[in-house]
């Protein structure tokens, strides 16, 4: 029975705590539909996020009075928004698939800040799980991507990842569950639904048991993930000195390794380095002191043959702000000044240095400012491909001393809107069709 089976793989796993507020994320396909039921059946308190992204027509529309309407006959709250999908998806240059997502975690981080909300429930299941091992072998991945799905992340939280998909339409049918059909499920226009499509059964009909057997290989490679963070963690501890509040490893016993970047690139993304950061810190000339690359929360130093970690200092300890609107006053770790404006009367194509225009539809809440980092890339103003911070300045001819303090700003999105003080993106730039701008000026209003 499917609903003792979602009890005790709750309770087993430790995925749920009687004082957790719930948010269920429902489109109105089979999947969560049918997870909403299991939720009231076991018992649960929750509410319901609903994203219609507007890419089906009446379809989507019909999709989100579904929810409603289930929501209401189960008194359950639902909060509900409309995207314009495809155009976010041109404005950002992102594709169909990444702009949903990228919006509908936005929204539903919206929510999980603004109601208390502990925990966010999604329909993932067994089958979502071995068509994203396929994704991401495809894809290059290493280890950690063909564990698969995983069944808690950060307060992301997956309660049908033991159930398959044959197992989830049984119980729609017995119980009379209500979901629509989404008709681009039908197509093979995405990597997912080829990948359900045809690999998959492909797979079934040469082995009857491939679900279960492709099943036990991820789990595998998940008890195989841990043991290699086990060994690294052991191997990293032999060249690792920790002093004064700071982390010093030794990079020259770390280059004796043939995956001396793998094992530096495992220890310094648990500090939020990325792999390019890490590549850099790498190969960087060992006689050429004083390098530092930042994270969000952590700077290293290269000396010589030592790799000095350590938390920012005071210095840099603003090293990254949440901007929530333009009502909020930035003052460190520089000043910026805010502001709306209509398109009347703004020579928005002399902007100074010190500010820059945008065009306000095209930007998503909130902003983040932070130093530059070593890898990040934006589409300058009037180009069409990406080139690297580090090239800008360079080309711009911009002293070390002054690139340590050049700071960039980026949207939800992850799109870097401006590089202050030098570059504005073109992503985001302010059209005859713009209406509501946005200026954002260095130092305090006049």
């Amino acid at each position: 029975m499917l609903l003792k089976r979602f009890k005790d793989f709750i309770d087993h796993q430790k995925l749920l705590a009687p004082s957790d507020k719930l948010l269920l994320a429902v489109s109105g396909g089979i999947d969560s539909m049918v997870l909403l039921d299991l939720c009231l059946q076991a018992g649960y308190d929750v509410e319901v996020a609903h994203c219609n992204f507007k890419l089906r027509g009446t379809e989507s529309d019909a999709d989100e009075q579904l929810v409603a309407e289930v929501c209401n006959a189960h008194r359950i709250k639902l909060h509900s928004i409309s995207f314009e999908t495809a155009q976010y998806a041109i404005e950002k240059g992102l594709s169909i698939q990444m702009a949903a997502r990228t919006l509908r975690y936005d929204y539903f981080n919206q929510l999980v800040v603004a109601h208390g909300f502990n925990k966010l429930l999604t329909a993932h299941h067994a089958d979502d799980n071995i068509e994203t091992f396929f994704i991401n072998l495809l894809r290059s991945t290493g280890i950690d991507g063909l564990t698969g799905i995983p069944l808690q992340n950060g307060n992301i939280i997956r309660p049908l990842l033991f159930a398959n998909k044959k197992e989830i339409a049984i119980y729609a049918v017995e119980h009379h569950i209500s979901y629509r059909e989404d008709s681009s499920n039908d197509k093979d226009d995405y990597l997912r639904n080829y990948i359900r499509h045809h690999v998959v059964p492909a797979l079934q009909h040469a082995a009857k048991n491939a679900h279960t057997a492709i099943g036990n290989s991820m789990k595998h490679l998940v008890e195989d993930a841990n043991l290699l963070r086990e060994l690294h963690a052991k191997t990293m501890h032999d060249f690792t000195v920790q002093k004064d509040n700071k982390i010093i490893i030794n990079k020259a016993r770390l280059n004796e390794f043939q995956n001396a970047l793998q094992l530096l690139y495992m220890y310094l993304k648990n500090y939020g380095f990325n792999h390019t950061q890490v590549q850099d810190i790498l190969n960087h000339d060992a006689g050429q002191s004083g390098k530092k690359f930042y994270s969000s929360t952590h700077t290293v130093l290269l000396n010589r043959q030592e790799i000095i970690l350590s938390q920012h200092d005071e210095v840099h300890a603003y090293n990254e702000v949440i901007i929530n609107d333009v009502h909020q006053c930035i003052d460190t770790p520089i000043q910026l000044q805010i502001k709306k404006l209509v398109k009347v009367n703004v020579d928005y194509k002399q902007a100074a240095a010190n500010e820059a225009f945008f065009d306000e539809a095209k930007i998503r809440w909130p902003l983040k400012l932070r130093k530059w980092q070593s890898g990040d890339s934006m589409i300058v103003l009037g180009m069409k491909h990406r080139k690297k911070i580090s090239d800008i300045l360079v080309d711009l001819k911009v002293d070390l001393w002054t690139k340590e303090k050049t700071y960039v700003l980026i949207d939800a999105t992850g799109t870097i809107l401006w590089l202050i003080g030098y570059r504005v993106s073109d992503l985001c730039k302010v059209t005859d069709s713009s209406n509501s701008l946005l200026h954002i000026q260095i130092g305090t209003a006049e």
